[in-house]
């Protein structure tokens, strides 16, 4: 209730300990980091060949063209390339994304991998979930609890103490897999298994049918719907301030912004409730995961989109990264604003229903006049951002249809 209620001020205080507790700062082009040093903070560096053979008892967390990581983490891996390689041990979280991945190593908690050719090697043991995003996928490792992968091409091997949750054009399971759980797969194609192969649970197939016109690589599938729609009332909503202001004037241009940002926000959260319900969930539950998360993408990303429109051929691939990342902060914005409006409409007793338009509304006007304030605006704006855009990347795949119902549960009860 203590996070609920004091939102704002905990953001607040987020920001500046993070900004403190940040103490090493690197850019260089190539850099070796010898593996006698050690280093006791979080590391943020950026170049073009990066070689980390050194011990981290911090975060390390930046991006280049390559990285290739022997060394040791006590703390997270959250990295942006176009090659990355993990050799050696991390004990938290590992979070990439990348051209082609190779990991080789034990995780400790959780792994989050978006790439084209990604690789997960024997040796590689994760402690808790483990969610892929790749064309080509092959998993020979250990999974604690559940693994998700989506992609064309996928091969499965070693163990998985969980649910294996799969999305394939082609899936393969190779002998002496192991899974403790349930087998859940959409492939055009019934997968063969192996008498050596050993499933717990339950095995149950979504049939899907080849569709060679669409684009093999779908990770970003889930937002593309929301995409198109928000260009199209972004555009009449931009219309209307500027015919406004032109011929009323100035000064009723920050209403007409309002007014706006209130019909693209009911827009967005009623095109996918599901997403919203889910957000604001992770914002109620895992406030200081969701800022993380989304501060990170804000300072990685433009990296990620110099390194994609570096080439001919990735232009259009950059250009579309550089789209998405703007309408996808703008909606996480939205569902920050929502999450304040429903704590606000519990204090003013507004109704029962978990997400409703009066309470976005209540957010969003309440967010614009706080923006208002000078110096207080520019600190606000990316503690909004960063959470907001951290827990719709989030909701797009870790949090499960009970979670939906558990929000919907604490908000009718929680008065």
């Amino acid at each position: 209730m203590t996070i609920k209620k004091s939102f704002l001020i905990l953001m607040l205080i987020l920001a500046f300990s993070g900004i403190t507790n940040a103490s090493i700062f690197i850019g260089t082009d190539n850099k070796n980091f010898r593996p006698q040093a050690v280093y006791d903070d979080d590391i943020f560096l950026g170049g073009n060949k990066i070689r980390f053979q050194s011990e981290i008892t911090g975060d390390l967390i930046g991006g280049s063209q390559e990285l290739d990581f022997s060394g040791t983490s006590a703390g997270n891996i959250n990295w942006a390339a176009r090659w990355i390689i993990i050799k050696g041990p991390v004990e938290n979280s590992v979070r990439i994304f990348a051209q082609k991945i190779d990991i080789n190593a034990p995780i400790g908690r959780n792994l989050i991998a978006f790439g084209q050719s990604i690789s997960i090697g024997p040796a590689t043991r994760i402690t808790r979930d483990a969610i892929i995003r790749g064309e080509t996928v092959e998993f020979e490792g250990y999974v604690g609890k559940e693994l998700n992968i989506k992609g064309d091409q996928i091969t499965i091997a070693g163990t998985i103490a969980g649910n294996l949750d799969i999305e394939a054009q082609q899936l393969e399971i190779k002998p002496n897999t192991v899974i403790e759980g349930d087998l859940i797969y959409e492939s055009p194609e019934k997968v063969k298994i192996e008498d050596s192969v050993i499933i717990n649970g339950e095995i149950r197939r979504i049939e899907s049918k080849i569709d060679n016109k669409t684009e093999k690589y779908r990770a970003f599938s889930p937002i593309t719907f929301m995409l198109g729609m928000f260009l199209v009332f972004n555009f009449i909503c931009s219309l209307f301030i500027f015919v406004t202001s032109l011929f009323l004037g100035n000064g009723l241009l920050i209403p007409c912004i309002i007014i706006a940002l209130i019909v693209c926000g009911v827009i967005i959260v009623n095109l996918n409730r599901k997403i919203a319900i889910r957000a604001v969930r992770i914002i109620e539950k895992r406030l200081l995961v969701a800022f993380g998360l989304g501060l990170l993408l804000i300072l990685l990303f433009p990296l990620a989109a110099f390194l994609t429109t570096a080439t001919v051929i990735g232009m259009p691939l950059g250009l579309m990264i550089v789209f998405a990342f703007g309408i996808m902060t703008f909606a996480g914005a939205i569902y920050a604003a929502q999450f304040v409006g429903c704590n606000i409409g519990r204090l003013l007793n507004l109704g029962k229903k978990p997400l409703s338009n009066p309470t976005l509304i209540i957010g969003i006007v309440l967010l614009s006049l706080i923006l208002l304030i000078p110096v207080v605006n520019w600190i606000l704006t990316i503690l909004i951002l960063a959470t907001g855009l951290g827990a719709l990347v989030l909701s797009l795949g870790i949090f499960k249809e009970k979670d939906h119902k558990s929000l919907t549960e604490s908000n009718t009860t929680d008065k």
